[in-house]
């Protein structure tokens, strides 16, 4: 991913592509098989110590020349050298997604495509480490676009600051231009590294994309490139000992480190200083170094096509896996691996070199360019845009027709499918399936429109339904689970006078909370609640429920039920009367893929199911304590709305039950929203 030559223009230098060479075949190796090199993705970071040296090198070079970096000049060579190659694969993994990945994909993925075109790819993935409703989201052929959008970034950034810092050292007059980079640099590496270490502790998922955590890389590389000699006065006994130490450390932190070190962190100096290492040792002697097989033809020929290797190795791995929902074997995995390697060599030769060093690499002109590279994002982008369009006009088609059968009353929609009244036959309303397959994963209505993704002490509340004094007050608490009872009940609440203030948060629900309590997490969050409905404005009504859960401890599960009947004790002393919610049914990790893949292929997705006892699981916490509280909680439970005798189907009366493992679409919320809000106040009757 970076350039091969060496500080000095025109040279190649061997131990730099055998670097090259190893961070991809470890990147490759670990995304083909991550048990066998569980830290492979260690050589991401290789390569992000090799930019910060090779372009600083150039950079210190022109400042020593010119006294200055001519900035338009630099960013043209970076769009020739990584652009072309680049969006040549996105444009090709936009049709592969397009011939063979389920319309479900197509969102998420058509998302980061647009992300990694402009460069922004490793801040969507960034934000979708913290977003819940991204918690679901699949692998993304192009999510290995998360590294090109650091570099882009570094190369964007740091030679504007190589400019500001000559800029300053000539102000002072007595400050040598490369002395100032070098202090910048060197501020820039600490604060980096101290915020990297910070930000993994803290927020490990995220911290593992964002640039902040990642530039000090980049920077130590740059700071090597700012010594003078290099490693030129060392003999070459000891310049090929810090070589093999440098390999050393990068095979270490590959087989050592695995997907639950904290990354980057502490942990990736291991490869960053390896790194730094041969390259600092050069070439030395072949007598005392790994030079004769880092300067194989092998070898070389891998380097050279390294960056070719990373674009395209990733997508088929994606692309695979979600269009026959099963892992590579063996010997296809040794077949994509060798065709990778044939689609990179012939990128190489084909698209990077004639761009880089033939076409608009002459002249004084840059103006072409920059023209060529827009246009060409362009081009990628109205791929993106094509087939978001084609997905959205096919779903509102779909949306349409559901909002009719809804304001028809239509009995056999949904939930109605199930109320033995009804007594609906297979098929009654067709084959269509609401919400369409490629809306499944965004069908969440209003239930994240007031929601706390990040709980604590001060609560976020919106209120729904009727406006009217005498309204019935209600108060609906819980986690998502609770949340997505609000487009069942939204319809609902004019006719029935009530008015619904929503409580609704990640993953905490409300419960007792001690003094001892105070490292939880959730300890903010449910004190609060405790204060909002123990001492606050009386409710009429509160409405309880949150994900199955209890644990398998039974001392924990005993002491979960005491937080909840304790926490419920204040509020039915005031006169409000609560109502416990059983929570839906669940399905396994894979069960989803059923649908997905019926509907992708032309099969019949009512025949998918789980079964009814797995799909319940264990006993939940929840309903065992409103069961302990001497009928003073009262339980509403809708698992007949969702299962039969034996299984919960996850297509009821042409309605996709689920929109992931555990959530239920809005859509079929909508339809069991009647029979909920009915057994609700049935349990409110005198």
């Amino acid at each position: 991913m970076t350039d091969s030559k060496q500080t000095s223009p025109g040279v190649v230098r061997p131990e730099i592509q055998a670097l090259r060479a190893l961070a991809v075949l470890l990147v490759l190796l670990f995304h083909f098989w991550p048990n066998r090199i569980p830290g492979g993705y260690v050589g991401v970071d290789v390569f992000f110590a090799i930019s910060g040296f090779l372009i600083t090198a150039h950079l210190v070079r022109e400042v020593e020349k010119t006294g200055s970096v001519r900035l338009r000049t630099f960013w043209a060579r970076r769009i020739r050298r990584l652009l072309p190659a680049s969006l040549l694969v996105l444009v090709a993994t936009a049709g592969a997604v397009f011939v063979w990945v389920p319309q479900l994909y197509w969102s998420q993925i058509l998302r980061e495509i647009a992300a990694a075109t402009v460069y922004v790819e490793n801040w969507q993935l960034a934000h979708d480490a913290v977003d819940y409703l991204a918690a679901e989201n699949v692998r993304s052929p192009v999510q290995h676009y998360w590294s090109l959008s650091v570099e882009e970034q570094f190369y964007l950034v740091w030679p504007l600051l190589i400019v500001l810092a000559v800029l300053v050292a000539r102000r002072i007059r007595r400050t040598d231009p490369i002395g100032a980079i070098r202090v910048t640099l060197a501020l820039i590496v600490a604060a980096s590294f101290a915020y990297s270490v910070y930000e993994t502790s803290a927020n490990s998922a995220a911290a593992y994309f964002v640039t902040p955590t990642r530039a000090w890389e980049f920077g130590a590389g740059a700071m090597l490139a700012t010594l003078p000699g290099l490693g030129r006065s060392a003999s070459d006994r000891t310049r090929a000992a810090v070589s093999w130490l440098g390999l050393l450390l990068i095979g270490v932190a590959a087989f050592l480190l695995h997907s639950g070190t904290p990354f980057p962190g502490y942990a990736a100096a291991l490869p960053v200083v390896g790194a730094l290492a041969a390259i600092w040792a050069g070439a030395p002697s072949p007598r005392w170094s790994p030079l004769r097989p880092m300067a194989s033809t092998v070898v070389q020929k891998l380097g050279d096509w390294s960056y070719s290797i990373y674009l395209w190795h990733w997508p088929p791995i994606v692309i695979f896996e979600l269009a026959t929902g099963d892992k590579m074997t063996w010997p296809v995995k040794l077949v994509v691996i060798a065709g990778v390697v044939v689609l990179a060599a012939l990128t190489k030769r084909l698209v990077e070199d004639p761009v880089r060093f033939g076409l608009f690499s002459g002249g004084r002109r840059l103006w072409p360019q920059y023209a060529a590279a827009a246009m060409s994002m362009v081009l990628v982008l109205s791929v993106v845009v094509a087939g978001n369009r084609l997905v959205e006009q096919s779903g509102k088609a779909n949306n349409s027709r559901l909002e009719q059968l809804m304001a028809a009353g239509t009995p056999c929609l949904g939930a109605g499918a199930m109320v033995e009244a009804q007594r609906c036959e297979p098929g009654a309303l067709g084959q269509e399936l609401f919400p369409e397959m490629s809306m499944l994963t965004k069908d969440t209505g209003s239930a994240y429109d007031c929601y706390d993704q990040e709980p604590g002490a001060t609560l976020t509340s919106c209120r729904v339904g009727s406006q009217r004094a005498d309204a019935t007050r209600v108060a609906l608490v819980g986690d998502s689970h609770a949340a997505m009872l609000i487009p069942a009940i939204e319809g609902q609440l004019d006719s029935r006078n009530w008015a619904v203030d929503t409580y609704v948060g990640r993953g905490c629900i409300w419960a007792k909370v001690d003094a001892v309590d105070q490292s939880d997490p959730c300890y903010a969050r449910r004190n609060a609640m405790m204060q909002r409905l123990g001492d606050g404005p009386k409710y009429d009504l509160v409405i309880v429920t949150g994900k199955r859960n209890a644990s398998a401890n039974p001392q924990a599960a005993a002491g979960q039920i005491r937080r909840y009947v304790e926490a419920w004790r204040p509020v039915l002393e005031r006169g409000t009367r609560i109502v416990v919610v059983a929570d839906n049914p669940g399905l396994g990790a894979t069960d989803l893929g059923c649908l997905v893949d019926d509907a992708a292929n032309g099969g019949d997705p009512t025949r998918c199911a789980v079964d009814r006892q797995t799909a319940l699981g264990t006993r939940d916490a929840l309903e065992e304590a409103a069961k302990r509280s001497d009928g003073k909680v009262q339980m509403v439970d809708l698992t007949d709305l969702f299962c039969t005798a034996t299984q919960c189907p996850l297509v009821i009366g042409n309605v996709i039950v689920y929109r992931d493992a555990h959530h239920m679409t809005a859509t079929y919320a909508r339809t069991l929203g009647p029979q909920l809000v009915e057994r609700v106040a049935a349990r409110l009757a005198p």
